[in-house]
């Protein structure tokens, strides 16, 4: 199975509303430094008939997806960076039929409570599929396995996943709050791990409390000792390590780790 990566920044994209720092800027003025907001693909092979299950349904994936056919969107929960972009499997665009919705039961609510959403649902262009912590999601080559993590509050309340292939394991926790010591051992069960590396630091951000996420310098001495091979995604606009000459992006390579780049893939 090959895991091919999307997207890599946080939410609200690159370039980011609202911004004119050098990231953004030069996002503007060249389409070539755009980023996609954080997602992966999980696939057989590159053949067009190969399977394909998205983790991430971001605003970004019209630019995202190519081809006419998804097997399934895993969704880790109802935000912006990862839920709005199943819109695009509706009636106004791409209009799918019965695309299998892997989430937990909280986003199910959301989808059933909310149009457009849950017209999606009742026109048949998507079927939710609640999956619980641990359990196993088949797909061609290998199994998906929801684990829950902490996001936006003390309890936990979105999915990460332990990507099993025939040879190697994949951690994909694109978005959490903090570090739990069962995400910390998710990550050292795993042969590679992209993990939430939203801030460098947590002075980057005036309103971090607002937004807490495990800052890379912490998550770097976290994660010192490990052997599993790590890369950062779902940086925020105002990370330094998004800049190839930036003593931060350095820094971070010097320890051993990595961000994950659009077009990067991995074979488990």
């Amino acid at each position: 199975m090959k895991i091919e990566v999307l997207g890599t920044v946080q939410d609200g994209g690159v370039p980011h509303m609202d911004c004119s720092c050098r990231v953004c800027e030069e996002a503007r003025q060249d389409c070539s430094k755009q980023r996609y907001v954080h997602a992966v693909m999980l696939k057989e092979n590159d053949d067009e008939n190969s399977i394909r299950y998205l983790i991430g349904a971001s605003p970004d994936i019209r630019n995202q997806i190519k081809g006419e056919f998804l097997d399934g969107v895993f969704v880790s929960d109802d935000h912006l960076g990862d839920i709005t972009g199943l819109l695009f499997l509706g009636e106004s665009s791409m209009d799918a039929s019965g695309v299998p919705v892997y989430c937990a039961e909280g986003v199910k609510d959301f989808i059933m409570k909310n149009d457009p959403y849950r017209y999606m649902v009742d026109r048949g262009n998507i079927e939710t599929e609640v999956v619980d912590e641990g359990e196993e999601v088949e797909v061609q080559g290998g199994h998906v396995e929801p684990r829950e993590v902490i996001h936006r509050g003390d309890y936990a309340d979105a999915l990460s996943f332990m990507i099993h292939g025939e040879d190697k394991k994949l951690y994909y926790v694109s978005d959490l709050d903090k570090w739990t010591e069962d995400a910390i051992e998710s990550v050292k069960e795993a042969d590679i791990a992209i993990v939430d590396g939203c801030f460098w630091t947590k002075e980057e951000l005036d309103r971090f409390e607002e937004v807490p996420h495990p800052p890379i310098k912490e998550s770097m001495e976290t994660f010192s000792d490990v052997d599993t091979e790590i890369y950062f995604t779902h940086m925020n606009h105002t990370n330094p390590v998004l800049l190839e000459d930036s003593d931060e992006r350095k820094e971070m390579e010097e320890k051993g780790f990595q961000i994950v780049e659009r077009g990067m893939e991995f074979e488990i």
